[in-house]
């Protein structure tokens, strides 16, 4: 039985309003009534198989995550699909907050490279699989380097190194997310795949760079990815989230037919 892939989106938060990101640097687009009305969130979610909304703000305050709290709240009134709900996340009790409000899992970037034990906690509560961990890396001077704090903290590991931790740190699933492709429509880094010289024994997702249904499906094809994550809202929105999906299916990869 063939495993199925995944096609997922992806809402960045900030301060009441959603935004755009391009190369990570944001644009404020609207907020949780302007999602539901210009892109009928909800019936749009019908096309996907996940749904990952990030608080995309340095150092969030108790004010950002109650706003962030009551606007996913709201969002998820028509979303029946799984939701992974990240940012900020530095200790068990922020996870829990996170899981209360609706969260099947949440993602962790920064304190996988700081604060292994937060990880563990949480993983002992909810289990691995309710984990995902996101590796945000750019090109430097052909160099692969790897950043935490929403892009801002150049953290002084290769990528092959973090991965072997990773491997054994008790997460379910690598999000694999270029920052010089974020926003820029012009097509996934698949080459950073050629880089993973292990096995890491976890489902790899890419994200970063899908403009158009083709850059959907030609990661899909990678035998080494099990999804693919894109934040575009205006690309992929309204239709396009629905086209994407028709096409990958007519390429033969394996989705789950709604």
């Amino acid at each position: 039985m063939k495993l199925l892939k995944r096609i997922i989106f992806c809402l960045y938060y900030k301060e009441g309003f959603f935004h755009l990101s391009r190369n990570f640097k944001l644009q404020r687009v609207g907020d949780v009534d302007w999602l539901i009305k210009n892109f009928g969130f909800g019936n749009t979610a019908n096309n996907i198989d996940e749904l990952i909304i990030l608080l995309v703000k340095k150092n969030p305050t108790e004010k950002d995550f109650g706003s962030f709290a009551f606007d996913i709240s709201e969002l998820r009134k028509n979303i029946f699909i799984p939701i992974t709900l990240g940012g900020g996340i530095r200790n068990a009790k922020i996870a829990k907050s996170f899981f209360d409000n609706g969260a099947d899992k949440i993602l962790i970037n920064s304190v996988a490279y700081n604060n292994k034990e937060v990880i563990y906690e949480i993983a002992s509560e909810y289990g691995n699989q309710a984990i995902s961990v996101m590796i945000d890396h750019k090109k430097n001077n052909n160099e692969t380097n790897l950043y935490s704090e929403c892009g801002t903290k150049l953290e002084k590991i290769s990528l092959q190194q973090h991965l072997e931790n990773l491997s054994r740190l008790s997460c379910g699933e690598i999000i694999i997310n270029s920052i010089d492709n974020d926003g820029n429509g012009s097509g996934i880094d698949l080459k950073i795949l050629n880089s993973i010289n292990i096995t890491i024994g976890k489902p790899i997702l890419i994200m970063g760079g899908a403009g158009k249904p083709e850059h959907l499906s030609t990661a899909l094809s990678s035998k080494k990815i099990s999804g693919v994550i894109t934040a575009n809202l205006f690309n992929f929105l309204g239709e396009g989230l629905k086209l994407a999906r028709n096409f990958a299916l007519k390429k033969n990869i394996p989705l789950a037919e709604f």
